[in-house]
C-alpha cells in the first residue's frame, strides 16, 4: 500500500499546487490542498486486490478554488495503470460526480473536496 507522503508527491507531479499530508498546518500558504488516504473497501478475501479511497480538499482565494478541483477530478477520474510509490494502480475512479463545495474557512477561503477510489493489486 502507498504512503500519503508517496500520494502527495504523486498528486502533486500531475496537478502542480501546494499540497500537505492530511490536513492543512498552522502556517500554511494560503492556497493551498491537503492529501489523505480515506480507507476505501476492505481488501479483497482470496486475492491482493485492494480498493483504497483518497481525499484532496482544495482552498483558494475565491473561484479558483473550484479550477483547481476540476483539474485534480478530470486527471483522477478514470485514469488507469499509473503508479505511487511501488504500487501500481490499476485505475481510479470519483466518487461523486463533481468536486464538491465544502463552504469558506475562517479566512473566507472557498474550500472544495474531491474524492476517488483506486484499485490496485498489492505487489
Amino acid at each position: 500500500m502507498f504512503t500519503v507522503g508517496e500520494l502527495k508527491s504523486y498528486v502533486e507531479s500531475v496537478v502542480p499546487y501546494t499540497y500537505y499530508h492530511n490536513e492543512f498546518p498552522v502556517n500554511a500558504a494560503v492556497n493551498a490542498a491537503y492529501v489523505r488516504i480515506t480507507g476505501g473497501y476492505r481488501p479483497d478475501q482470496w486475492t491482493s486486490k485492494r480498493r483504497p479511497s483518497f481525499q484532496i480538499v482544495i482552498r483558494n482565494v475565491g473561484p479558483a478554488a473550484e479550477t483547481v478541483a476540476m483539474a485534480l477530478y478530470e486527471a483522477f477520474h478514470q485514469r488507469r495503470f499509473y503508479d505511487i510509490g511501488t504500487q501500481h494502480i490499476v485505475a481510479s475512479f470519483a466518487d461523486q460526480s463533481a468536486p464538491l463545495y465544502l463552504g469558506t474557512d475562517e479566512n473566507g477561503r472557498y474550500m472544495y473536496s474531491v474524492n476517488f477510489t483506486a484499485t490496485l493489486l498489492v505487489q
